[in-house]
């Protein structure tokens, strides 16, 4: 996410983050023209050959071209090969004309790339959208002109001497991560957009909002009825939504020696979130600076300052601050002396998601967390407990989906394939995943855009070995193949069973049959 607080200066880059790229079209262009080596000189980070020269600033336009007609041995005519050229620029999306114009209302904004006079010419989308490029931008900083280039740092000194900025207070934002990495050696902070990434409401802050707010692990059902009564609030008001949250987990900065069990990795939550439909999301980096705030300083900061949140939606449970002094009241009073509303939600209950059914098919371990639903409240903490006790199905609704694990398959003793059951032995790619209770599972297992029903076991293979760790081990049904370095994702339906010692193998085989039968018939 891009921090936008303590940020004066903004500098973009001009390909793959202004304008999108397209080098095929490029390639083929030129290959319209008889000249398929072009592929031989140009990538999305940077040229050789006269493309590069020309980029630097080493030859002219004129250069260039009769450059390429004697590398080629082509009959080109200015105008093809400046069109070929150009064809590697897409369009200026008219979202992104809009961003530049209003962030240079309350920025310095400044334009820093490795171009060409041939590829700049697209800038006139500005002039032409009604954005004059003296409104936009305070000055362009091109390769050609100032011969200088990225990712060599020089471009970025000169940049900063030549503007007067602090680096600390510059935010720079380039597809392309050498880039980046010089630029942050500097001290510039630096965003690195996906390719055709609309990062625009990153950048541009609603003119007010409303907004709610915490860590959100799991993004659950609980979770989400905050975020639709946010939802609903903001549209009663006639204003976009925001959600904020934080990475890393607050107590790992608090306290060096917590290792947080999670129920979603970073990725993952943020996958979650933005399946919810808010207008705005941000994930705020919680260090040691934002912990020392207190709630009204927070509020004040961080929700008024750089988020404009005219309403303020917070969990009925939920305390925020330094020490987390304060409760709801509190911020009532914090909120009325800075113009902002504080809403306290309802909880949400079990028994707004478990009838009671679901409740007498959950499994004994469930029972001591389950037996009051109508005051018993959803959250993160229930949630562990039950997939911690194995009670899956039950972990399942109040997450709203399957709590799912992903890891690499390593290497392991082989002794499966002697049973008549490969399995893949799993390593889990996010240290911090809560790993559910010991036990054999019914899992759906997704592996490269197919799902297979799957026999998994997380235990100490007792009849095999003695004092083995636990380990994660999946069968796969109707599968073959070689699964060694790949990622899976497993996504867990029902422990319908304890692990078991058995007194040989062939009576740990004949259940390990039983076993394929029940998960053949549970998850068809």
């Amino acid at each position: 996410m891009i921090r936008l607080n303590g940020i004066k200066n903004i500098i973009f880059d001009f390909g793959g983050v202004l304008i999108d790229l397209n080098q095929q079209a490029c390639l083929d262009a030129f290959a319209a023209l008889g000249v398929p080596q072009v592929a031989d000189y140009v990538t999305p980070y940077g040229h050789i050959g006269p493309f590069g020269q020309l980029e630097n600033g080493d030859i002219s336009v004129e250069t260039f071209r009769d450059e390429l007609r004697r590398l080629f041995s082509a009959d080109l005519t200015d105008t093809q090969i400046d069109e070929a050229w150009g064809a590697f620029l897409m369009q200026i999306p008219a979202k992104k004309l809009h961003m530049v114009h209003e962030l240079a209302k309350t920025y310095r904004v400044f334009l820093l790339s490795n171009t060409s006079p041939i590829h700049i010419r697209r800038l006139q989308a500005f002039e032409d959208a009604g954005y004059p490029l003296h409104e936009c931008f305070e000055k362009l900083y091109l390769s050609y002109e100032v011969g200088l280039s990225k990712p060599g740092k020089a471009i970025y000194e000169y940049v900063l001497n030549d503007a007067g900025l602090k680096p600390e207070e510059t935010l720079f934002i380039d597809d392309g991560p050498a880039n980046c990495a010089s630029a942050a050696e500097l001290g510039i902070r630096t965003y690195t957009p996906q390719p055709f990434e609309d990062f625009t409401t990153q950048l541009l802050r609603p003119q007010a909002c409303v907004a709610t707010m915490g860590f959100f692990d799991g993004v659950h059902q609980g979770h989400r009825f905050l975020i639709e009564e946010t939802k609903r609030l903001a549209a009663e008001h006639g204003l976009p939504s925001l959600v904020l949250s934080f990475w890393p987990h607050p107590r790992t900065v608090l306290r060096a020696d917590f290792y947080p069990q999670l129920l979603t990795d970073q990725d993952e939550r943020a996958a979650l979130l933005q399946t919810t439909g808010v207008d705005y999301l941000d994930v705020l980096d919680f260090d040691t600076a934002l912990a020392g705030m207190s709630a009204k300083q927070f509020m004040q900061t961080v929700l008024k300052d750089e988020w404009n949140v005219k309403t303020l939606v917070i969990g009925f449970d939920h305390r925020f601050g330094n020490n987390r002094a304060d409760d709801y009241a509190a911020y009532k009073a914090y909120g009325e002396t800075m113009g902002m509303e504080v809403v306290q939600a309802s909880p949400y209950y079990l028994s707004q998601v478990m009838d009671k059914k679901a409740l007498t098919l959950a499994g004994p371990h469930a029972q001591p967390f389950l037996s009051h639903p109508s005051t018993t409240t959803i959250s993160s903490s229930l949630i562990r407990r039950l997939i911690l006790a194995g009670e899956m199905e039950a972990a399942t609704l109040a997450l709203g989906r399957p709590y799912s694990l992903s890891g690499t398959v390593v290497g392991g003793h082989r002794i499966g394939n002697t049973l008549g059951y490969p399995t893949a032995n799993i390593e889990p790619s996010f240290p911090n995943k809560l790993v559910p209770a010991i036990g054999i599972y019914a899992v759906w297992v997704d592996f490269e855009g197919a799902s297979y029903k799957g026999m998994l076991s997380i235990g100490r293979r007792p009849t095999l070995h003695t004092d083995s760790p636990v380990v994660i081990e999946v069968h796969l049904l109707h599968f073959s193949g070689n699964l060694y370095g790949k990622t899976l994702t497993l996504r867990f339906m029902k422990r319908f069973r304890q692990e078991e010692q058995f007194p040989d193998v062939e009576a740990l085989v004949a259940k390990l049959k039983e076993d394929e039968q029940f998960v053949e018939a549970y998850l068809h």
